[in-house]
């Protein structure tokens, strides 16, 4: 029997592990893994230490070596060294008797630690926070003498709800009267003298204002502008409907009668005769006598106000709260220079039993801590208290820079698409936009100061200086020749396009030439204008004049214009990209079924790029918001209890200084007299910014999803 032939497993064939891939998609899921790892991290640290600042800590009464004693709140602890000891770091507050807010104890050091249960921690208006024994709640009579409301903590528990709530209601009363009553009637006081002040500035340049034009003059001026107008528009249709058609003459036609419509209506505005001349010194007398009677009815208003104030305060300072520190036995005086008194129980702001608080109690003072810090504004240099102005500020600034640059992003954008001639010119530009997304943004706060507050803003406060502008005469000469020139650009531009069908001639390249030389001339022309002009005195010169200048300071409206002009390069790229990614058969079929090209941009291009648009916008919302270094040059401030909106007119105060949450994160870690009570309120407010954050980015998601679903039910 002859061995059989043993069958040959098939030949495998080995592919290196690099031949599949397979490093690179374990390189790539590891930096993905890592970077959700950080990402992660970061969240988890910022929630942890931001949602624990409000919760009410153990009281602890420390007993000493040296016999002394404290009460505070640990809030801290390090270990020991090979050179150091361990040690504590403890709340004890009571910054109004001289002591630190914070103190380090060595464990060494300490004989005893006990939590009493008669331990209080106050948090008060001002210096801070007491620890303390309470003792009683006093109250003076009219006599001079003091009737004992509660005495010892069990009767100061009953009764402090109450007493609190009723002494808290009159404090909130006269701040109403103070800072509505006396605000509104301070306003219209203001408003007076501003009046007057005008009318002084008015009387006192009298004589270097230009004269107005008489008023024969003036008719006949309109009259030839308005002939001339007309002459043109005829000429120009006549002319343009055997050369370029019949539509280009219309365009024309059209363009030269607006342009004149508006070069009467703005002149007649800057230069009419109907306007009354200069104030006489008779007249100016009167109108102050008039204002002093309106302005002393308004004051003897303020004293009526003033002593309702004075009499809410006085009943207010009747009852007080004695709650004695453990180390010396003094009581919490009312302020640091009346320190006989003990302090008025409207100043508690909240007293916090900590030792004698169940679970759910605490979690109770934990939530009325989180409802004040998010609906109050803050106090002691920022370090207590709440953010409520400065979320208002960082709302409006985020919703103002996202209305500015999202339409200057998306017009930019499409005419460097689908209009502009794909050149070097058009790549140059590009290019720019690209390098202006890494410009420092310290660069941009530099130029909003130097070019929105100090240029444009002092411009439209007190207008154009005497020794800057022209006489009368000159000024209208470059005016007539702006609008002139502008007409002629806009002609030229009509005369540069070929006929249909036909290639460019060299007549149609020396036109689009001579087009932009002349758009060019007309803006400098206009710019001319408006510097130079001798009719324009400013908007708020009384305002400026008494130094408190409008807009030519920092201001709600200039931050939203420079954070615009930053976030800017995010929206055009984006939208440049959303509009390349719409199909080009849907603008053939637009086209097919005879639609001009601005109607296929507006009815099909725009709303396919419109996900990537809010994209775009989601973006710039993010960056801008988060952007602090222009702000600290443009219009965030410390701190600002007036906030950018009111009841007043015109409601929205975009020339008010805000605060930014942002720069209140810099101004706790860097700038605050009390680094260690600060450091809770770091952590908390940068939860807090992130949340924010987080929740304008969704709303603005969510309504790019719903779009983009809308987009695909109508293209299905």
């Amino acid at each position: 029997m002859s061995d059989a032939a043993a069958p040959k497993s098939p030949a495998t064939r080995r592919t290196l592990p690099s031949a599949g891939g397979e490093p690179m998609i374990w390189l790539t899921g590891g930096a993905l893994v890592l970077c959700i790892l950080m990402i992660l991290g970061l969240v988890s640290l910022v929630l942890y230490n931001g949602s624990r600042a409000f919760w009410p800590g153990p009281i602890a009464q420390v007993e000493l070596n040296d016999g002394t004693a404290f009460l505070g709140i640990r809030t801290d602890r390090e270990e020991g060294t090979a050179t150091t000891e361990p040690r504590a770091l403890y709340r004890v507050g009571n910054r109004d008797i001289g002591q630190e807010s914070f103190r380090w104890v060595d464990d060494a050091e300490v004989r005893e630690v006990s939590y009493p249960p008669d331990a209080v921690m106050l948090e008060r208006l001002a210096w801070g926070v007491w620890f303390g024994i309470p003792e009683s709640i006093t109250a003076k009579d009219e006599d001079g003498s003091e009737s004992v409301l509660a005495s010892g903590m069990d009767e100061v528990l009953e009764q402090y709800e109450s007493l609190h709530r009723d002494a808290r209601g009159e404090y909130h009363d006269a701040q109403t009267l103070r800072d509505h009553t006396l605000g509104e009637i301070n306003h219209k006081i203001d408003s007076i003298r501003l009046r007057v002040r005008e009318k002084e500035l008015e009387f006192a340049t009298a004589e270097d204002r230009p004269g107005r034009l008489p008023i024969l003059v003036w008719v006949l001026a309109v009259a030839g502008c308005v002939l001339g107008g007309a002459g043109f528009v005829l000429l120009g249709r006549r002319a343009n409907a055997y050369e370029i058609g019949v539509p280009g003459g219309i365009r024309i036609g059209r363009f030269g009668t607006a342009a004149m419509c508006v070069v009467l209506l703005l002149a007649g505005w800057i230069g009419a005769p109907w306007r009354g001349g200069a104030i006489s010194e008779t007249e100016l007398q009167s109108y102050r006598a008039d204002a002093e009677l309106r302005e002393r009815d308004l004051l003897s208003e303020y004293d009526r106000v003033l002593a309702d104030i004075q009499a809410i305060e006085r009943e207010d300072s009747r009852v007080r709260f004695v709650v004695n520190e453990v180390t010396g036995g003094r009581f919490s005086p009312i302020s640091q220079t009346e320190n006989t008194e003990p302090m008025r129980l409207s100043q508690v702001v909240r007293m916090v039993p900590a030792n004698r608080l169940s679970t759910g109690q605490r979690f109770g003072v934990y939530l009325s801590r989180w409802w004040e810090y998010l609906t109050t504004g803050p106090r002691e240099a920022n370090t207590e208290g709440g953010v409520f102005p400065v979320i208002v500020g960082t709302v409006l600034l985020t919703l103002m820079l996202t209305i500015f640059v999202t339409p200057l992003g998306v017009i930019a954008a499409l005419y460097l698409r689908e209009y502009a001639v794909q050149g070097v010119l058009t790549s140059l530009i590009r290019i720019a936009v690209n390098n202006l997304a890494g410009v420092p943004s310290i660069v941009y706060g530099v130029f909003g100061l130097g070019f929105f507050c100090y240029t444009l803003g002092r411009y439209i406060d007190t207008g154009v200086a005497r020794t800057v502008a022209l006489p009368p005469l000159g000024w209208w000469f470059l005016y007539l020749a702006a609008a002139v020139v502008g007409v002629a650009a806009f002609a030229l531009g009509v005369w540069s396009k070929p006929k249909p069908g036909e290639p460019p001639r060299a007549f149609n390249v020396w036109m689009k030439r001579l087009a932009w030389g002349a758009w060019v001339l007309t803006g400098v022309l206009v710019v001319l204008v408006f510097v130079r002009t001798p009719y324009f005195d400013g908007f708020f010169a009384a305002r400026a004049a008494d130094g408190s200048p409008t807009f030519g300071a920092r201001g709600l409206l200039w931050a939203s214009l420079t954070l615009a002009l930053l976030t800017l390069p995010v929206v055009i790229v984006a939208t440049e990209e959303a509009i390349a990614a719409v199909p080009n058969s849907m603008r053939e079929g637009s086209y097919g079924c005879g639609a001009s090209k601005w109607q296929t941009m507006r009815r099909v291009v725009l709303p396919g790029a419109m996900p990537g648009i809010l994209t775009g916008a989601i973006l710039a919302m993010a960056r801008g918001a988060g952007e602090v270094a222009p702000l600290m040059l443009v219009g965030a401030v410390k701190l600002n209890q007036d906030l950018p909106i009111s009841a007043n007119a015109p409601f929205l105060h975009a020339d008010r200084s805000f605060m930014h949450l942002g720069f209140h994160i810099y101004d706790l870690g860097f700038q605050s007299p009390d680094s260690e009570a600060a450091r809770p309120l770091v952590w908390t407010t940068v939860l807090l910014f992130l949340t924010l954050v987080l929740a304008l980015n969704l709303i603005a998601i969510v309504l790019r999803a719903r779009l983009r679903a809308r987009m695909t039910r109508g293209a299905v």
